[in-house]
């Protein structure tokens, strides 16, 4: 997605609208989270943990397919408890210039393909960018205000991930889904080893929670009955796709060929739905 700063000189007369759907997130199966979000995420969403050039990253599980979240809607409404800040800052970010990769300072930007930044927008009300003496409006330094504790935020995180890392308590967790139409796997996640936490000595376990990291490891055990959740919500959302085939198939339909489905039903009582027989290689 294409990143625009936003200054003075180009934006002085423009406004935003808030995001009217996520369905620029309906292939998210996971989203980055922060050490502040584990109160709230802990009873909506699996945490896990994902590796990365010998770096953790916290993210929550949105999905147990592949490029799939389950946390919205056919019409992208948001359909969980909880929004995680990610999402809730958008359209805006920060973002380093360009011409400055070295610098740790980060400018105000937008994400241009969200379409909720505009010089004038046709029937909506917007909020300006800018007051009439140039500066940030009230608004928009309240989203300014948001997205540095975010950033503040990540560095807690970080040093809290590097604490977990380098006691090595975590494992490997692949998720693996048996459906009529094949097996589905979530590879590359990672989650705390029980045991291997509760053998750590006093001193590495006070080093973890000083960082925060002691946090994180429970919020991650805890977490992970959130499985259901998601397992319940995929199988509904397949239902609900199957029911709505089956209604347009029937409308395209003789009498003659819904007379021979029914009998043909009749005849076989098996279940076609995707997910009715879910599995998982890892119940909780």
């Amino acid at each position: 997605m294409k990143i625009i700063p936003i200054s003075k000189e180009n934006h002085a007369k423009w406004s935003y609208v808030g995001l009217s759907n996520y369905l620029h997130t309906k292939t998210d199966a996971i989203v980055p989270i922060l050490i502040a979000e584990i109160n709230r995420v802990i009873f909506t969403n699996p945490i896990v943990f994902i590796e990365n050039q010998k770096t953790l990253g916290l993210y929550s599980l949105q999905s147990l397919l592949p490029n799939v979240n389950l946390m919205i809607d056919s019409e992208g409404k948001w359909i969980n408890n909880y929004i995680p800040a990610r999402y809730r800052s958008l359209p805006f970010v920060l973002a380093s210039e360009t011409n400055q990769k070295k610098s740790d300072d980060k400018i105000l930007c937008y994400i241009d393909e969200l379409d909720c930044v505009s010089k004038s927008f046709k029937n909506k009300k917007s909020t300006p960018i800018f007051d009439s003496k140039l500066e940030l409006s009230e608004d928009m330094k309240r989203v300014f205000e948001f997205l540095k504790s975010i950033e503040q935020n990540e560095t807690i995180t970080k040093k809290a991930l590097e604490s977990i890392y380098n006691v090595e308590i975590v494992e490997d967790w692949a998720l693996s889904l048996k459906l009529q139409d094949g097996e589905k796997k979530m590879t590359g996640l990672k989650k705390v080893n029980l045991e291997k936490l509760k053998s750590l000595s006093s001193d590495k376990l006070h080093d973890l929670n000083v960082t925060g990291g002691l946090d994180i490891c429970f919020a991650n055990i805890f977490s992970l009955n959130n499985l259901e959740k998601l397992k319940q919500i995929l199988i509904s959302k397949s239902t609900n796709n199957q029911k709505k085939k089956a209604d347009d198939n029937n409308n395209n339909k003789s009498l003659r060929d819904l007379t021979l489905e029914k009998q043909n039903k009749e005849k076989k009582e098996e279940m076609d739905s995707l997910v009715k027989n879910l599995l998982l290689d890892d119940e909780i």
